[in-house]
Order: structure tokens, then sequence, then C-alpha cells
């Protein structure tokens, strides 16, 4: 009986250990998460700031928010990011 006592106790800090590790995981992802929806938020300001002011410099305004926003409009069909850009021989 003394086995099975030590292997069920062995079990319970296994659950507590596994319980941790997830509670320390879901710290994690939530950090995360408020870190994506901050950013989330700060490249909306910009791009509102922006669009109210063109003459931004390009620090503030960065290139890539045109390509993202024509990606998005075109409902997932990429397009030319280089109109002008002619490939082929």
């Amino acid at each position: 009986m003394g086995d099975q006592e030590e292997v069920h106790e062995q079990m319970k800090a296994n659950m507590s250990a596994l319980k941790e590790q997830m509670a320390s995981m879901m710290d994690a992802m939530l950090g995360m998460k408020q870190l994506m929806e901050s950013n989330a938020a700060t490249a909306a300001i910009v791009s509102s700031a922006a669009k109210a002011d063109p003459t931004l410099p390009t620090a503030v305004h960065p290139p890539f928010s045109n390509v993202v926003e024509r990606e998005k409009s075109t409902q997932g069909h990429v397009s030319n990011p280089h109109p002008g850009y002619n490939r082929g021989g």
C-alpha cells in the first residue's frame, strides 16, 4: 500500500507543478495579447495622424501601412506594391 500512496503523492505534486506552469503560460499569453492590442492601437493612431497630415516624416508614417491597407482592400488578392515595375525580359 506504501507504493500506491507514494505514486498518488507524486501525481499530486506533478499536477500542482502543471497547474503552476499553465498559470505562468496564461500570464505570458495575456501579456502578449495586451502588447499586440497596444501595438494595434498605436498603429491606428499613427495611421490617423498620417492621414490627417500627410507631410509627417516617414518615421511617423511608415510606408508599409499603405501596403497593408491595399492588401486589405483587395480582399485577399495581393496587389503589386511597385506598379511601375515590370517583370520579365
